[in-house]
């Protein structure tokens, strides 16, 4: 039972195991009195999140103990008598439906008054294999990628609405005439009163990448030197480059596959960089015409992969699975893979990696090596030959 109102606490028990959960609580006062006594225990609860998971054990033991409590309590106390900013974290838990498996991630709240606006904020942090979701005071629903921070006021202002985020977002924002939303990242802002979206901007990563599903979003860039202002309209796509890639002579790429990897490299496809090269003093590449759902679809129990490298593809498992991958062999990243992975476990997909392409694979602990498989590829380049032919 105990275990069973933990999941109904943190929002991932099924219908029925909330209707069992209720069903104990209401049987007698006593009941409710421990329901009440957990959950204060539980909302002071930091799990240390795991590559496998988290010690469930252990955890418990610590609630129960009141151990988190106290650390809680002494960290209040000691930012009292140093006069700093009060700031209290706690870790909420969230059911993580990630590709590899299905388990609890655990999210970072931080509490923090801003004088200037007298706004408090929230401060979401989702681990590298979680998801996550949350719905603002305006009523807009945010989806949160792995590895992802995403910092709003726990109520707007009247006259805007304003959120911060590092990493991958999905936002379906509440419509409002009067109120600006604004998605703020570290070199850009996109603005809207009512619409669907994704925003990608990881600070390892050369770009900040804006695709519209519905609505229409308005770009504007941080630089006051060189301000620009984009708009997109729906099924659009919208690069930001931090750095301009510099493209090479067309003398001196030897295939196609070629130019795909060396532009994934730099995040930017080779039909981009082409464009880039034309008009240098552009940061902002729009791309007219996309299909959002691949770009999106990290949210969605079904994750939609379409003709994408290798190389680029295992940014995206790194960050899906809290795994480290590496190449023995650099052309491996050419390799393009499509199709639909819904529940799948890590190694599940690496034996479909495996059963694609002349690749093989090794584990130790979580990191992933990655090379060629000289005996597949003999019958794998012959296949292609063939198919070409």
């Amino acid at each position: 039972m105990d275990e069973l109102l933990i999941k109904y606490i943190a929002g991932s028990a099924t219908e029925e195991e909330r209707e069992t959960a209720l069903a104990w609580i209401r049987e007698n006062t006593e009941n409710r009195k421990y329901f009440e006594e957990l959950k204060e225990y539980y909302h002071f609860t930091k799990i240390i999140q795991k590559p496998s998971g988290f010690n469930k054990e252990e955890g418990w033991n610590r609630v129960m103990a009141g151990y988190y409590k106290n650390q809680y309590q002494s960290q209040i106390q000691q930012k009292k008598d140093t006069r700093k900013k009060l700031m209290v974290r706690f870790v909420i838990s969230s059911a993580a439906a990630v590709l590899i498996a299905f388990f609890i991630g655990f999210l970072a709240n931080s509490f923090i008054t801003d004088r200037k606006s007298s706004l408090t904020f929230n401060e979401i942090v989702v681990p590298l294999g979680a998801k996550s979701q949350v719905t603002l005071s305006d009523g807009t629903k945010v989806w949160l990628n792995a590895g992802s921070k995403l910092r709003y006021p726990v109520n707007f202002l009247k006259d805007t609405r304003e959120v911060y985020l590092e990493g991958e977002a999905f936002f379906d924002v509440t419509k409002s005439h009067k109120r600006l939303f604004v998605v703020k990242t570290s070199k850009l802002n996109v603005k809207v009163y009512g619409t669907q979206f994704n925003v990608k901007s990881y600070p390892e990563e050369n770009i900040i990448q804006t695709t519209l599903v519905r609505g229409s979003v308005a770009i504007e860039t941080n630089d006051k030197s060189n301000k620009r202002t984009v708009f997109l309209k729906p099924n659009q796509s919208a690069t930001y480059y931090k750095q301009l890639p510099v493209s090479k002579p067309t003398s001196e790429v030897s295939s196609p596959e070629e130019t795909s990897a060396e532009a994934l490299q730099k995040n930017v496809t080779p039909a981009v960089e082409k464009k880039k090269a034309e008009e240098p003093d552009k940061k902002i590449v729009v791309q007219p015409k996309v299909d959002p759902l691949p770009i999106t679809s990290w949210k969605d129990k079904r994750w939609v992969i379409d003709g994408e490298d290798l190389g680029h593809l295992t940014v995206k498992l790194e960050r899906r699975y809290n795994v480290k991958i590496t190449f023995a062999n650099e052309s491996l990243k050419n390799y393009k893979f499509s199709g639909t992975l819904a529940e799948e476990t890590f190694e599940q997909v690496l034996k479909i990696i495996q059963l694609s392409a002349p690749i093989k694979y090794s584990i130790t602990s979580n990191n992933v090596v990655f090379s060629v498989d000289p005996l597949y590829k003999k019958k794998y380049d012959k296949m292609i030959s063939k198919s070409n032919n």
